[in-house]
């Protein structure tokens, strides 16, 4: 009967057989097909959320340009002839105080295509420098196998999106956010985002040690590389990820 150390040692190993056998499916693209849209639909979805705490979490009043007065400019043109259309518009206050957190929300849908069109673009350049990184490295497989790999990989950034939606969640709501204006409350922001730079580090640190399992089954089984091999490939990307992440 084998020791609990030696079990242990030797799970990583079946943990990279495991998947490297599911690659092996005739489903295997298909997943990696749905593994893509419900990481678009989740992303798109979590801005959305990321909007919906900045709403619950930022109770401030902000004091921004009145969007509805005509600039400066126009109104000492315009502005004291009764027959111009300007001239009750340039009779607004050049400046009012509105909502920061439903702002913030505003702002944050506007980035709704990063998600539609951030995450496939994401998934082609992955799947395209990992395909080179397997050639290289003497894989046969085809750039087809390429894009399933990458697919399996990208599914682990819901980990990473639910963990950082919750981070902001938790600084924000424990943040002193006192700023009336908007560059005031961005600094308010940004230094309490900071704060949770820890739990976003790990989580990040954990989704790329399953994106290198994954990788590594996946060259294995469809570029036909040997674990050694694999595992150097996967070990340069994961490296890449990891400094950008600690960026």
């Amino acid at each position: 009967m084998p020791s609990p150390l030696a079990a242990l040692a030797s799970l990583p190993g079946s943990v990279l057989d495991r998947v490297r056998d599911a690659f092996g499916s005739p489903r295997s693209g298909a997943v990696a097909v749905a593994m893509l849209v419900v990481v678009t639909i989740g992303t798109t979805v979590g801005i959305l959320a990321l909007g919906a705490v900045f709403d619950a979490t930022v109770d401030q009043q902000i004091t921004v340009d009145n969007p509805d007065r005509p600039p400066e400019s126009t109104c000492e043109t315009f502005g004291d002839d009764s027959d111009s259309v300007l001239a009750d518009q340039c009779d607004e206050p050049k400046q009012i105080e509105v909502d920061a957190g439903e702002e913030l929300r505003d702002a944050a849908s506007g980035y709704i295509h990063y998600g539609l069109l951030g995450v496939p673009l994401w998934w082609i350049m992955f799947a395209l420098a990992l395909h080179v990184g397997a050639l290289v490295a003497g894989g046969s497989g085809s750039v087809g196998d390429s894009f399933v790999i990458a697919g399996w990989a990208i599914g682990v950034e819901l980990l990473r999106l639910a963990v950082g939606l919750a981070a902001i969640w938790y600084a924000l709501s424990n943040a002193a956010i006192a700023g009336s204006t908007f560059d005031a409350l961005t600094s308010d922001i940004v230094a309490a985002i900071t704060g949770a730079t820890g739990p976003l580090l790990v989580a990040s640190a954990v989704g790329i040690a399953i994106q290198w399992v994954v990788v590594v089954g996946g060259l294995e089984a469809e570029h036909d590389l040997s674990r050694g091999a694999a595992a150097g490939v996967a070990t340069f990307f994961a490296a890449i990820a990891l400094l950008l992440a600690a960026v």
